[in-house]
């Protein structure tokens, strides 16, 4: 299999992932920081993954195309920070995620952000 590589992904980001929702509301996993990943802040539209949401199975807008290790595995809803300690520091949530671990080509985990 092949894999890709931290070295292949020139941007760094911060992932608190969603682990599901309790009597008080979402319950939030430790945060994730410093992952490497490739960013592109460009719109397009993606099939909203997020349950509960109110466009669930439509076609919204992403903001944002973001690439991670397998390791960096994302649900929908969780938030990633892009861009952290600069001026285009955002934080946004995971509209999609989708994994492709294939033989034979870069696995890698696809994230599309708010």
């Amino acid at each position: 299999m092949a894999r890709l590589r931290a070295r292949h992904l020139p941007h760094r980001v911060d992932i608190t992932p969603l682990e599901g929702e309790g009597a008080e509301g979402d319950v939030w996993g430790t945060p994730r920081t410093d992952r490497p990943a490739y960013v592109e802040q460009k719109t397009r539209l993606v099939v909203d993954q997020r349950p509960g949401s109110d466009t669930f199975g439509q076609e919204v807008e992403a903001a944002a195309f973001i690439v991670l290790l397998l390791e960096d595995d994302t649900l929908p809803r969780s938030k990633v920070k892009v861009a952290a300690g600069t001026p285009r520091e955002r934080e946004s949530e995971v509209i999609r995620s989708d994994r492709y671990e294939y033989p034979g080509t870069p696995s890698h985990i696809e994230l599309f952000t708010t």
